[in-house]
């Protein structure tokens, strides 16, 4: 029996609409942070080199969130399949990904942009950026081949384990660069609320590795 038909439709679309409202709430607020947790580079910078560097934080910030629920998406809880059907959470996990893809490419240019695009030195403090250019490399490759798997003509078992390696190389690295990248996630709320987010990703990640292996065992 399909999961969905487990519950009736009044139930399916009250909780489709509890999670996509919750889903809105989270990426709002975390919208919020370059505004309410400003960073020292931010009160340095006037004009469009603000503007550009705000933005650029702002798409920073939905990376990880829209990354969040990219691993909830391939985590295939029970609920979600309840509340949606398979095509339609597959449906949202590619169309996330495409998302994902546009903005990696955004936030570097527009984070650079306000600084008249000037390269960094080979500097330890800038070790985060540079962890940063890793980390955008390795979600751009992730959005790449699977919007154009069939133009490289990748199977699907080899991508789909080149897909979660990089995913989960992608979520290894992230923390290391959005916790240290910036003063606005060095502490109080930001900090607290990216660590959460961080935590559930390696949570749910262990469990789509577990998942997949349990999977071969039968």
């Amino acid at each position: 029996m399909n999961p969905a038909e487990s519950l009736s439709v009044t139930t399916r679309i009250i909780l489709g609409a509890l999670i996509f409202s919750l889903a809105l709430l989270v990426l709002a607020g975390g919208w919020t942070i370059p505004y309410t947790f400003v960073s020292f580079s931010i009160l340095y910078k006037f004009g469009m080199a603000k503007t550009y560097l705000r933005s650029g934080k702002v798409i920073g910030i939905t990376l990880v969130v829209l990354l969040f629920f990219q691993v909830i998406l391939a985590s295939r809880f029970i609920i979600f399949a309840q509340v949606f059907s398979a095509k339609r959470i597959s449906a949202l996990h590619r169309i996330n990904g495409m998302v994902i893809t546009f903005l990696v490419i955004c936030h570097p240019l527009l984070i650079k942009a306000s600084e008249n695009f000037t390269p960094y030195t080979f500097e330890k403090k800038y070790y985060p950026e540079f962890l940063g250019i890793a980390l955008l490399t390795v979600l751009l490759l992730l959005g790449l081949t699977a919007i154009f798997r069939n133009f490289f003509k990748l199977p699907y078992a080899k991508w789909l384990l080149l897909h979660r390696f990089s995913a989960t190389l992608a979520l290894l690295m992230m923390p290391a660069h959005i916790l240290y990248v910036s003063e606005s996630f060095k502490s109080g709320i930001p900090r607290k609320a990216a660590l959460v987010i961080f935590s559930l990703n390696l949570l749910m990640i262990i469990r789509v590795w577990l998942r997949k292996y349990q999977i071969k065992a039968k």
